[in-house]
């Protein structure tokens, strides 16, 4: 099975590649940038948006993938990426990302996500042993289903890179990419389930989790600074000053988790460490691949946006 996916990884990463590289493509993409750039004082006036070409690219995506693919069905699960449909031998799910490189140029090292938007499990970030103390660590399950109708679960990033100066009124696209996330089978096989990058956020344990999930309970709310328990032990997580704190008394619910709640300070209250709320890949990690016959392909390939 994980040749048969590696092949229809490559082989739905040429046609999107092939897709975003046309001319037709290409062209409509600059219509938007025509359309922002005549427009500017009026999107900047009245849309609470400030990524001017964020839903204009969703729209573009989704008709072209629409019209040039062979689309059975869609995908019923909004556990999934902005766009998402059966075809005859996979789940596609595609998601648009933009970026702006005046702003945050360094994000187009790396793909970022939310659990939903993948299938595969990564190794805990962190984990660790406190005065004896299993700390299980950040964990990052995936919520994406890895098969449907016995077909895999595909994920693909199409990221539109722009130049937005507001104080200029300054407007240009600047590139784009394609690259494809592994799916399950591949990360557990290649990547020894030891594919992200880091966290980009951390999730904690809120008062509404803690009282209605019935996994958890009232030990678990978010406590004032006043509530420090003497019997708490400080450390650090990521090495250096302590800025975490263990719970010797309290198991932590979540199985995929496991070991002993630790606390941090989040909005002036101390809250249990839960599920890493984002996460990312370093886009140099998924791009050198190799398909079932030895071949080498690319999962990751930088796309310039050709002049009219």
């Amino acid at each position: 099975m994980i040749n048969k996916i590696t092949d229809l990884e490559k082989y739905y990463m040429q046609e999107i590649t092939k897709v975003v590289e046309s001319i037709d493509f290409q062209n409509d993409l600059k219509k938007l940038e025509e359309y922002i750039i005549v427009n500017y004082d009026t999107l900047r006036e009245h849309s609470s948006e400030e990524n001017k070409i964020k839903v204009g690219a969703e729209r573009l995506i989704r008709y072209y993938f629409y019209t040039n693919f062979n689309v059975i069905d869609i995908y019923p699960s909004p556990i999934s990426s902005d766009m998402a449909v059966e075809l005859k031998d996979v789940i596609l799910n595609i998601d648009a990302k933009t970026i702006n490189m005046i702003t945050n140029k360094n994000d187009d090292n790396s793909i970022h996500f939310q659990k939903n938007q993948i299938t595969f499990d990564n190794q805990p970030f962190f984990k660790q042993t406190v005065n004896g103390y299993l700390f299980g660590g950040a964990a990052f399950p995936a919520r994406m289903a890895a098969y449907h109708n016995n077909k895999p679960v595909l994920t693909f990033f199409i990221t539109i890179n722009y130049e937005d100066t507001p104080s200029k009124k300054e407007y240009k696209l600047s590139h784009m990419s394609v690259c494809t996330v592994p799916h399950n089978e591949i990360v557990k096989e290649e990547y020894n389930n030891d594919i992200l990058e880091n966290l980009k956020s951390w999730g904690y344990i809120g008062k509404k989790e803690a009282t209605k999930n019935p996994l958890l309970g009232s030990e678990y709310i978010p406590l004032t600074k006043e509530q420090l328990d003497p019997n708490w032990v400080p450390f650090s997580i990521k090495g250096g000053k302590d800025d975490a704190w263990l719970d010797p008394n309290l198991k932590h619910p979540y199985k995929d988790i496991g070991g002993y709640c630790v606390r941090k300070i989040e909005d002036q209250k101390y809250k249990v460490v839960s599920y890493g709320g984002s996460a990312r890949i370093n886009k140099s990690k998924i791009t050198d691949r190799t398909d079932s016959k030895g071949k080498n392909w690319k999962g990751f390939k930088k796309i310039e946006i050709k002049s009219n």
